[in-house]
């Protein structure tokens, strides 16, 4: 018998910088197998097969026994090759015991027949049967049931239902096996109906079918979201007295959860307990799994500490989980916690382990820490795939690592791993973000080159990258280049570009391709209408955007609080406040949610038409409204005291900004900075200057613009000058 020695060293997970940046498991654990010993006599065959090398080490030994053993004996050790699912292996020892003379039986062929039925060979496996017939023997119920589950396998019912015919036909009458065998082959192609037909037939043969033809229905209908059909068939089960077991419960929680039915899942899951029938790993894995899914951890903690006071052993599949509940809340140090946990457990992490926390600490911006753990992956033996690299790969683009990212795309193809939609949509949509379409261009050529081909959603990356840089002309190509690659533009794409002439105050064309998107039988959605009503407010035609506004609203797309802000900036903007307050009463009727970018607009509006006196009540009133004032808000109504000459009450709300930890940013003290200057208040704003520079900020274009002015024409005081120069 083989014995194999290990020596388990010690694993260690820890957390650093508030729990956030962290090194997980830089664990060691070492495996030394001791030399192999096999030894048999002609009285004992109990060999224990492990892995490959344990079963040649069998194998080579019974052929080397004088005389050979029985094929009864080879029979047994296929058989247990085949569990650890070598099926090549069992089919070389089988070529190599022909040519010793050993004759196979009828197991052997059936063993032979499952071995290609798995490798997906039913050519071979037919071959197989040719052969046992011409040695005499009648194909069984199993030589039946492995054929009619390989046609189904390789995806040929009607090859299936031939075999089922001609074997019948032939005086093979199949047995419960045999129809438990078609009704899980249907159930897997989805054809309930022939699975159900298949079920009344088992009962007119045998009488009741079965817990297993059952639970594989129940299991079906539950996988394919249709729990209360499955509730119906288990109903049934039990009027028939068959009696449920772990599995059947298992698929029906399965159901429950799948469609959000937590409160039925745990009714099953007491019913299971009350029936004396024990959850099993597998029925804790799936509410576990639903409850991290959902969010709630805390109550998938307290299962999981309930499974192991049953004596349930926690697997792979239940520590993913969890690990993947606790990273999606940020919870570092459970998830480092329930890692230590896991490896002690002698649990190896698998590729989702690792992919689950590469893919959270990336999305965290911590892409050196994700770059630990693939390395931690590596000298473990785990073998990244597309998730790992796909992950990585958007944390180097979120961190600006562009050449990092490129490198480990290449990377993954090296090894083998070949890149998938998701892979190249991450790499082409952040550097389209950053400006770098040429970059995404060239991405896009190796996704073609390698045969995959780019969706609408990688073209309205590239579209959206072009209209970021402003280039209009590159994106209406794109826009053409996706039409002739047969990729049909929906409205997503429509209303990118539509968004790019917006901002380039092509209205007109923005309308057309706006009529283009309507004819094509496309409906426009609440963001289309809203980037035409900013184009259109853009250009002065508030009364079309009005309009457009009351289209909205007749139609089956209702605006939301983004569209009403975006019409009552235009209408502020463009000097028409009446049309604003009235706006802003609709909104107030239609009950919307109000927020301070909503007042803070208003306000703009009214300090831009003169009335200042309202805004500052307005303004001043936003507390009793549950609202606080942001630095945006501070900065409007600063602009608009300057504007009227309120020099000093501008600095007095500059000071209220510290005082309430609203710190002034560098757009509130160059606004400042240049009223007090067109107030003629020099000496102030190069005290405020004095101030920016202290905290860090730099005087934009427009007020360096001003200094040199001021400098240059010497009308700035020469006592000041020496605090003005800082800025030149």
């Amino acid at each position: 018998m083989l014995k194999l020695k290990k020596t388990v060293g010690t694993a260690t997970c820890y957390f650093n910088n508030g729990g956030m940046s962290f090194a997980l498991f830089k664990a060691s654990i070492h495996s030394q197998p001791s030399p192999t010993t096999t030894g048999y006599n002609h009285h004992h065959y109990n060999f224990e097969i492990n892995n490959l090398q344990d079963a040649f080490d069998s194998f080579n030994c019974m052929i080397r026994m004088h005389p050979l053993p029985s094929i009864v004996r080879f029979n047994q050790l296929f058989t247990k090759i085949v569990r650890i699912k070598h099926y090549s292996s069992v089919i070389s020892m089988y070529n190599q015991m022909g040519l010793l003379g050993i004759v196979p039986d009828l197991f052997t062929f059936n063993i032979l027949i499952n071995c290609f039925t798995h490798l997906r060979n039913m050519s071979s496996s037919l071959s197989v049967l040719g052969k046992l017939i011409k040695f005499g023997y009648e194909a069984d119920t199993v030589t039946m049931s492995t054929l009619i589950k390989g046609f189904f396998v390789e995806g040929k019912p009607a090859e299936a239902a031939k075999c089922f015919r001609k074997m019948t036909g032939a005086g093979c009458r199949p047995d419960v096996i045999t129809y438990n065998t078609l009704v899980n082959c249907f159930c897997k192609m989805g054809n309930r109906e022939a699975a159900i037909e298949l079920v009344e037939k088992i009962e007119e043969e045998f009488g009741n079918p079965d817990i297993a033809v059952y639970t594989t229905i129940i299991d079906y209908l539950c996988k394919d979201g249709l729990f209360f059909e499955a509730l119906k068939i288990f109903s049934e089960m039990i009027r028939r007295r068959i009696s449920p077991n772990v599995v059947t419960y298992t698929s029906l929680i399965h159901g429950a959860c799948k469609l959000g039915l937590w409160k039925e899942a745990r009714r099953l899951l007491n019913e299971m307990i009350g029936q004396k029938i024990s959850p099993n790993v597998v029925t804790f894995n799936v509410l576990i799994d639903k409850l991290c899914k959902d969010g709630s951890v805390a109550d998938a903690l307290k299962l999981f500490s309930q499974m192991r006071s049953q004596g349930i052993v926690p697997d792979v599949v239940t520590y993913n989980s969890l690990i993947h509940g606790v990273c999606r809340l940020g919870k570092w140090k459970v998830a480092a916690r329930l890692l230590r946990e896991m490896v002690g457990q002698k649990l190896a992490p698998s590729v989702p382990t690792f992919n689950i926390l590469i893919d959270a600490v990336c999305k965290e911006g911590l892409f050196a820490d994700g770059m630990i753990l693939y390395l931690e992956m590596i000298s473990r033996g785990v073998v990244p795939n597309v998730v790992t690299y796909t992950s990585l790969m958007q944390g180097a683009c979120m961190q600006g690592q562009w050449k990092e990212a490129t490198r480990l795309l290449h990377e993954m193809i090296a090894q083998k791993v070949t890149p998938n939609i998701k892979t190249f949509s991450v790499m082409v949509d952040t550097l389209c973000k950053e400006g770098m379409v040429e970059d995404a261009r060239g991405v896009v050529e190796i996704m073609v080159q390698r045969g995959i081909k780019p969706t609408v959603v990688t073209y309205n990356s590239l579209l959206d990258g072009y209209c970021i840089r402003g280039e209009i002309e590159e994106a209406e190509k794109m826009f053409e280049i996706m039409r002739d690659n047969g990729c049909e533009a929906d409205v997503i794409n429509y209303t990118t570009l539509i968004d790019g002439y917006c901002k380039k105050k092509r209205i007109a064309d923005a309308l057309r391709l706006f009529q283009d998107l309507c004819s094509k039988g496309l409906n426009p959605n609440v963001v289309t209408y809203t980037t035409l009503i900013g184009g259109l407010c853009k250009v002065g035609r508030t009364e079309d955007a009005l309009e457009l506004l009351k289209k909205i609203q007749a139609s089956s797309q209702l605006p939301n609080c983004q569209t009403y802000a975006t019409l009552l900036d235009g209408l502020c903007k463009n000097g028409e406040l009446e049309e604003a307050m009235a706006l802003f009463k609709e909104m107030e009727e239609k009950k919307l949610h109000l927020t301070i970018v909503i007042y803070t607009i208003l306000i703009g509006g009214m300090c831009k038409a003169g009335n200042v006196s309202a805004a500052k009540d307005l303004f001043y009133g936003l507390p009793s409204k549950g609202l606080q004032h942001d630095v945006r808000t501070y900065t409007v109504m600063i602009d608009g005291l300057l504007g009227e000459g309120l020099g000093g009450e501008a600095l007095t709300l500059l000071r209220e900004m510290e005082e309430k930890s609203c710190s002034p940013n560098s757009c509130t003290y160059n606004l400042i900075i240049r009223g007090l200057i067109h107030n003629n208040e020099t000496s102030r704003a190069v005290q405020v200057v004095d101030e920016m520079i202290g905290k860090g900020f730099a005087a934009d274009s427009s007020t360096l613009a001003l200094f040199v002015d001021l400098v240059s024409t010497g009308e700035l005081d020469l006592s000041l000058q020496p605090l003005a120069e800082k800025l030149v």
